[in-house]
């Protein structure tokens, strides 16, 4: 007897189940961070008119992060066409015309965002440091608390919002910030950082030597030269010059500009050094592109060697009020 016959069905998938298959696929390898495979589903989505408003937005993520930044804002751009609900497009948009100066442009996504999520403290922190990047604290510390308001706990708002207090002068203020910054974050090695400078501004020299020390504890591979440069600049403004030359000197392998410039003349200041001192203080000024102005100068580096010590140092004095005032203005905290 025969045996009954049963058919062979072959089950094709539609064009919609294969691109939601290709999604799932995709978002598991952007999970496993494996970022090339999942940029390949994505595009191929992208290539056959089946991607939605989720894989725009992830091949813009995927090509920020390997900088490719006009990539990402395209993507980025059908992606809030695609869904303008969603707040986190505006955001990342904004981060890329912040990268490229466009100040005003990140304005308008981070307002755009906070249109359709009032309550996105990531946004408000992102207003927060474009008011803080045009010299408008007051501003700034506005947003800043904004975003505190929808999320205590979110640690980089605590820090900004320190060194904007701190630039106006509030730094009882900002070091409660800093203080609350470590106790959501107590391995923040920025945080340490920044209570190091807090301590600095303050005259506490033995305090901001042991903020930095725990700071560069928490960085011991160096990534964060800020670090260091404040460090260094603690031990000099506290007497510990070897330790100074020490952190200055390491730096020096590896880092150049205004700033370590600046420090080395106010080491070789502290040491006596007063012609050295002042050919740091000029080779700071000239670093941001100003007018050094020390009247003699040039003059006095036709002297010997052995030249009028009293004129070195009254010159290198008013060097060194110069070259202060120009890195200051550059720096934030």
């Amino acid at each position: 007897m025969p045996e009954p016959f049963t058919p062979n069905i072959k089950r094709v998938a539609t064009s919609a189940q294969s691109s939601e298959t290709a999604a799932r696929r995709g978002k598991k390898l952007l999970k496993e961070k494996k970022f090339d495979e999942a940029l390949e589903v994505f595009e191929d989505l992208v290539r056959r008119n089946q991607a939605d408003a989720f894989v725009h937005g992830a091949v813009a993520r995927i090509k920020y992060k390997q900088k490719d930044l006009d990539g990402a804002l395209d993507h980025f751009r059908i992606s809030i066409k695609m869904d303008p609900t969603k707040p986190q497009a505006y955001v990342r948009s904004a981060r890329i015309y912040a990268t490229r100066g466009q100040l005003n442009e990140a304005r308008e996504a981070l307002q755009n965002a906070i249109r359709v999520h009032p309550q996105a403290p990531v946004a408000y922190l992102g207003l927060g440091a474009i008011y803080q990047r045009e010299k408008k604290p007051e501003l700034a510390i506005e947003q800043y608390q904004k975003a505190l308001q929808y999320n205590p706990r979110l640690a980089p708002a605590r820090k900004r919002l320190a060194e904007a207090l701190a630039s106006v002068g509030q730094t009882s203020e900002a070091m409660v910030q800093i203080g609350a910054a470590l106790r959501i974050k107590p391995d923040d090695p920025e945080a340490y950082a920044l209570k190091g400078r807090l301590h600095l501004l303050n005259r506490q020299y033995s305090d901001a030597q042991q903020a930095y020390e725990r700071a560069v504890e928490l960085d011991p591979e160096g990534t964060k030269a800020q670090i260091r440069t404040g460090l260094a600049e603690a031990y000099i403004q506290g007497g510990k010059l070897v330790h100074a030359e020490q952190v200055l000197n390491s730096l020096s392998q590896r880092e150049r500009g205004p700033l370590l410039h600046k420090l080395w003349g106010d080491l070789y200041n502290a040491k006596g050094m007063h012609r050295e001192a002042l050919e740091e203080y000029r080779a700071a000024s000239l670093a941001i592109g100003e007018d050094f102005g020390v009247e003699g100068a040039e003059a006095m580096d036709l002297l010997a060697e052995d030249g009028d010590e009293e004129k070195w140092e009254l010159m290198a004095a008013e060097a060194k009020t110069a070259a202060t005032g120009f890195v200051e203005k550059r720096r934030q905290l």
